[in-house]
């Protein structure tokens, strides 16, 4: 059985107004792809048509696939599939589609710099970043900052939600991974650092999508908590 070359791996919850149009783009970017691919939809228990339109849809696409999951957060969906996928690549991609597939090369090329991860960023120079609401810039700025002091030094976007790994290093990392909720990519980077696997950080053009489900006050206090919770578990050698 060949390598499969590239697996998306989509967290959903309660997705339905927009799952189905962020499927077909990405199987329209996919069309004219020369390599072998995968889409894990990997569903956080929707009370919504979510899980019912994602099996309609695979009926017609054999390497799309969704794995139903009971509701614990953001991360422990993306760990789950992450795991559950079989690409040599394996990228986390938001539903809501705020970058767009034409971008996912971008990802692709920057192993060719022999690191194991890559992650987009709305904050290095030659980023583009489109109607992101005030208040979320602020606190935005207030976390890099205290992800800097607290947590990991010389990212400065933590949060975004594409990022790449191989094979090797999602197995490791997302198989000790312990925070369920949004604090999970502070964690998982915190984790690459400790582990010494190779990240590298590169510009994507981010559009906020108005109807983003991320509670910026409430998602913020929760991350900080994580990120303090890992920092304890990694001092303690309990990963």
């Amino acid at each position: 059985m060949n390598e499969i070359f590239l697996s998306v791996i989509i967290p959903t919850f309660n997705e339905q107004k927009r799952i189905v149009q962020t499927l077909d783009q990405l199987l329209f970017y996919f069309s004219s792809q020369d390599y072998s691919w995968e889409i894990v939809v990997s569903d956080d228990g929707s009370t919504d048509l979510t899980v019912r339109l994602i099996e309609e849809w695979s009926q017609k696409h054999s390497n799309v696939q969704i794995l139903s999951l009971i509701h614990k957060g953001k991360g422990w969906a993306v760990k789950n599939g992450m795991l559950k996928s079989s690409g040599k690549y394996r990228l986390m991609f938001d539903a809501d589609m705020s970058m767009h597939p034409n971008q996912i090369q971008k990802f692709l090329d920057s192993f060719q710099n022999d690191c194991d991860v890559v992650i987009g960023s709305r904050n290095l120079q030659g980023s583009i970043k489109k109607n992101e609401p005030f208040l979320r810039k602020m606190m935005g700025r207030f976390f890099n900052l205290f992800v800097q002091v607290f947590a990991v030094k010389g990212y400065l976007d933590t949060q975004c939600g594409y990022k790449c790994f191989t094979s090797k290093c999602a197995e490791q990392i997302f198989a000790i991974q312990k925070i369920w909720g949004w604090g999970f990519d502070v964690e998982i980077l915190m984790l690459c650092k400790r582990y010494q696997f190779n990240v590298e950080e590169i510009p994507i053009n981010w559009h906020h999508q108005l109807d983003s489900k991320v509670n910026v006050f409430n998602s913020t206090i929760s991350i900080v908590q994580d990120v303090l919770l890992t920092k304890y578990r990694i001092l303690s050698n309990k990963y």
